[in-house]
């Protein structure tokens, strides 16, 4: 076994931890239906997750070619950013209470203080990870981009509850990533 495949079974087991999260999740909502309540902004940021959980697992494979783990703190690094996604996955998926009705607009703003600084941990961290590509210094520009975008898109998050706000960062954002991955070759994010 390669250390890259020693790697990878770790980044799978952490990021099918953080799928499972959120496939369990939507389960509950699903079968929750009749006390769920505005239910667009928990739906949307988590569809979102799962769309750059999935970037970041099949970018991952980028690095079978030219990099070398020989630290543990380069392994480590290589592990942070899937634990950040399945902490993300934790946040974003609330809790239910049999027979209560829950607002699932009211979870979000709560959580979005936690949801969105982590969000921004995880980028830093991704791209931590890529300084060890062998292609780092040719191509950091372009995948600074992608992130620093929706990072950006991020801030008047932080200073605002108001709704359209929200609604209008989130649909950026999902036309900015579903666009993404039809368009982009896989890479590591």
């Amino acid at each position: 076994m390669s250390k890259f495949e020693f790697i990878m079974m770790f980044v799978s087991v952490v990021v099918a931890f953080s799928l499972a999260e959120l496939m369990m999740g939507w389960g509950r909502l699903i079968r929750s239906w009749h006390q769920v309540q505005r239910p667009l902004f928990v739906l949307g940021w988590s569809f979102w997750l799962l769309v750059v959980i999935t970037f970041h697992y099949l970018g991952f494979w980028e690095y079978q070619y030219g990099v070398d783990l020989r630290s543990v703190g380069q392994m480590l690094l290589g592990l942070s950013a899937p634990i950040v996604l399945v902490l993300l996955s934790f946040v974003i998926t609330p809790e239910l209470r049999e027979g209560q009705p829950t607002n699932l607009e009211e979870h979000y703003f709560r959580i979005k203080d936690w949801f969105f600084p982590m969000v921004l941990v995880f980028f830093l961290l991704s791209s931590l990870t890529d300084t060890l590509l062998p292609d780092f210094r040719e191509t950091w520009v372009s995948r600074s981009v992608g992130p620093a975008l929706l990072a950006v898109s991020f801030i008047p998050l932080f200073f605002t509850r108001r709704r359209g706000v929200h609604v209008a960062v989130l649909v950026f954002n999902l036309v900015l990533i579903v666009v993404s991955s039809y368009t982009l070759n896989v890479r590591a994010l």
